[in-house]
């Protein structure tokens, strides 16, 4: 009876091997895309595991007969098939820290392990403000591109108003410039040379603390970023911000407070462009060994990030498409802790910038 009872067993957990495996392979496209990764090392079945984790559930799949209408597809890069991407993994927010151009760490009072040295990115290529970052321009075309979004968006006027294109500009487009952000901002401001542009930045910042503490400093005076923004009108804003808050709350909660945050940045700025910008990505080693910190999830919480750009006034790009490799990883050459930039990589993020200034809009520095 024992062993008959033994046998039973392990008939049960190979029935129950088998059919993970299954919809591990038959999602391998589908819900489970986001989780791909060498199957010689990793069986298709914990690709299942890793989405139930994360809330994604087998059946969410597309064209199975059990899955209900309207639920979100993760990683399918358009936000699923009803525009909702999938949700996001908690976890143990991380640490931040300053770094120096040589790589050097400093302590960080604020407690989060993110360096001054911010990071990552993907890809090359032309980007469309909106959409997934780094896909490539056939025509080769440069300086000419197009913001993305729908043609002729109505405005409150009732006016048709139609997007607008990326051009090259040059350093005098960000004298009017204010940069928002966590301790990646603060490395852009220490070590991008961008002198003429303000920075409202503090290592450790995330979207949930934002409003509260006075860290911005206006004529010598700390004053939190409402007051701040009141105080002085901007051209442009450039909003970065996500990493230390992957370990708290779900993408949902996340999202509701970056939005609620775009929208007051709107009503404090309302003559200014809004640039929100995707958050960088790490490097393929730390994205594979780390259940918190990894580029699926900074995949997920970018492409519900690209849907706040409407691409007339406010408009999603992504530096990753200039600092990460053909697989979508940081570049280990770039970063001295698979997570930040050294202090000497910053260029490559300002130039990059330049090459994401606004069309149709007058301005010192401005093709129009």
């Amino acid at each position: 009876m024992k062993r008959l009872a033994k046998c039973r067993v392990t008939i049960f957990l190979l029935a129950g091997w088998a059919a993970l495996s299954v919809l591990g392979y038959m999602g391998r496209n589908d819900i489970y895309k986001a989780y791909q990764k060498d199957v010689r090392t990793t069986p298709y079945f914990v690709m299942v595991f890793e989405g139930i984790h994360d809330g994604v559930w087998p059946w969410m799949m597309s064209g199975t007969p059990w899955r209900q209408p309207g639920e979100h597809v993760a990683g399918n890069g358009n936000g699923g098939d009803d525009g909702r991407p999938g949700p996001d993994a908690g976890g143990v927010p991380e640490t931040e820290a300053l770094t120096d151009p040589a790589g050097t760490e400093a302590p960080n009072p604020a407690g989060s392990t993110e360096s001054a040295g911010g990071t990552a990115g993907a890809g090359s290529g032309t980007e469309t403000a909106g959409g997934t970052a780094g896909a490539g321009d056939p025509a080769g075309t440069e300086g000419t591109e197009t913001a993305g979004g729908t043609a002729g968006a109505g405005d409150p006027a009732g006016e048709t108003v139609l997007p607008r294109e990326f051009v090259q500009v040059d350093e005098s487009w960000f004298d009017d410039a204010v940069f928002i952000g966590d301790s990646r901002t603060v490395g852009l401001r220490d070590y991008g040379g961008l002198d003429t542009a303000t920075f409202y930045a503090t290592v450790g910042m995330n979207v949930y603390d934002l409003w509260e503490e006075a860290f911005c400093e206006v004529d010598g005076e700390k004053m939190t970023l409402a007051d701040a923004l009141t105080v002085k009108q901007y051209g442009k804003v450039y909003f970065q911000i996500g990493i230390n808050e992957m370990g708290t709350g779900t993408i949902d909660s996340f999202m509701q407070e970056y939005a609620a945050a775009v929208e007051r940045i709107k009503e404090l700025q309302p003559n200014a462009v809004i640039y929100v910008q995707g958050i960088m990505r790490v490097t393929q080693k730390k994205s594979d060994s780390d259940p918190i910190f990894n580029n699926r999830g900074i995949l997920l919480r970018n492409e519900r990030i690209a849907l706040l750009a409407d691409n007339v006034r406010v408009f999603y790009i992504d530096v990753n498409e200039a600092v990460c490799n053909d697989a979508g990883n940081l570049r280990e050459d770039l970063t001295f802790d698979d997570l930040h930039l050294y202090g000497s990589k910053y260029g490559i993020w300002v130039d990059f910038l330049l090459s994401k200034g606004i069309g149709e809009v007058s301005g010192s520095g401005q093709a129009e």
